[in-house]
């Protein structure tokens, strides 16, 4: 028995906002492991993460693959509060969750 994953959700069916690339190359790999964790097409910057309908659990995936692919520590607090992937990305590897230069 095999199993068949259905195709990835289109980013554009949640939103009605144009697309907006992320910037550099780790908020590219967190938009990366975020769309993958989520079976998205792909995430912007500008995209949060509770417009995706996202729960906890993704929240402990997408922190947990962060940790295993960048090396860097990522807490689900930060990510359920950051309005924004860039702004979640901003508190990667800052101490205490403040915004790392």
């Amino acid at each position: 028995m095999s199993i068949v994953h259905s195709a990835r959700d289109r980013r554009d069916s949640f939103f009605d906002s144009v697309f907006e690339a992320p910037e550099g190359p780790r908020e590219a790999a967190v938009a990366r492991i975020v769309a993958d964790v989520l079976n998205l097409d792909r995430v912007g910057r500008s995209d949060g993460f509770y417009d995706f309908g996202a729960t906890s659990l993704h929240a402990v995936r997408i922190c947990a693959r962060i940790k295993e692919v960048l090396d860097v520590t990522a807490r689900p607090d930060l990510l359920f509060h950051s309005d924004t992937l860039a702004e979640f990305v901003a508190t990667l590897g800052a101490p205490s969750g403040e915004v790392a230069p």
